[in-house]
């Protein structure tokens, strides 16, 4: 009988251990590279870790704010076009929530739609332009394929659907003014549209700036102003934990008529322009330090709490065998 109890206490003793010893599982180091779940995702706070999260363009409170505004002035100036990242942005999710899930695109250098921005000059917004223009899915029947490809939602394809909605109903409704975006499908076409005439990685691999590498941002954004002949605006995220600014956003602009434009003087969060010799950069990086583009996610940084070495187990056996002696 006292066996019997031994060899019980041993098997859950080592049962536990081993539970207690298995790491968090890594999110799949996929080769590459868009945005946000209404319930799940973690936002950064003012003490986070990470700074410099782009625009948070996608905090709650700002659209419940901007839905409670009774009178708005809809207008805008610019069409601000944001590709992303998402190597940074899911490195961001799970370095603030080890657990957070994050589904890269399979195709190396790829950069997703984050979104299409009618913005004010030196303001944020509008948004929420038109609550009787209600998101309909079906409108997107002919383009979704190119949407999940393009557009997605790095959290899956269970969520997707609500970052078009979002997209739609925050900034869509208030891109209607113009002709070329007054519905969903040409909304939603039109940033197809832009990010095959625009590809971020072909314009930073044709000066030499390929995942994997550290550059300045004054190297970045003459690469952006050498093939579009336009001011970006560039964003990065800085980890303090490891002090690393990795890219994670690249906005353009556009007109109303839809032509290629400056993003002089639009406002960009926590982006400001900073003079260079030769000019200005629009940019939220540290001018000063070097930019990583990161090619995969990096490793989790894990805690080491719970980890016994195999020589404890051995020890905690050995105790437990006199004890039930």
């Amino acid at each position: 009988m006292r066996s019997q109890r031994f060899l019980f206490v041993a098997i859950l003793a080592c049962f536990l251990v081993t539970i207690k010893s298995t790491p968090l599982s890594d999110i799949s180091d996929s080769n590459e590279s868009t945005s946000v779940d209404e319930k799940t995702q973690k936002r950064p706070d003012d003490d986070s870790e990470f700074d410099g999260f782009p625009f948070r363009e996608d905090d709650d409170s700002l659209q419940d704010s901007s839905r409670e505004m009774s009178v708005q002035d809809h207008n805008w100036d610019v069409l601000i076009f944001t590709q992303q990242w998402p190597v940074t942005t899911c490195y961001h999710w799970r370095e603030e929530n080890p657990d957070q899930e994050c589904s890269l695109p399979q195709k190396k250098e790829f950069w997703t739609i984050h979104g299409i921005w009618p913005t004010k000059l030196h303001q944020m917004g509008p948004s929420f332009c038109n609550n009787s223009a209600n998101f309909d899915p079906n409108k997107l029947n002919p383009i979704e394929d190119r949407l999940e490809t393009f557009w997605p939602d790095l959290k899956g394809m269970d969520s997707t659907e609500w970052l078009w909605k979002h997209e739609w109903q925050k900034h869509g409704t208030c891109a209607m003014l113009v002709e070329e975006l007054d519905n969903e499908l040409k909304y939603f076409e039109q940033g197809l549209t832009w990010r095959e005439e625009y590809i971020m990685s072909r314009i930073l691999d044709a000066s030499d700036i390929h995942p994997d590498s550290n550059n300045t941002v004054a190297a970045i954004n003459n690469a952006i102003v050498k093939a579009l002949g336009k001011n970006p605006s560039i964003h990065c995220l800085y980890d303090g934990k490891h002090g690393i600014s990795y890219l994670s956003e690249i906005r353009i602009c556009f007109s109303k008529s839809l032509e290629l434009i400056d993003c002089d003087g639009i406002e960009q969060g926590d982006a400001v322009p900073v003079g260079v010799p030769g000019g200005t950069i629009i940019t939220n990086c540290h001018i000063g330090s070097l930019v990583h583009y990161p090619s995969l996610v990096p490793p989790l940084q894990r805690k080491s709490h719970w980890k016994l070495p195999l020589v404890n187990v051995y020890k905690l056996l050995q105790f437990l065998m006199w004890f039930t002696l």
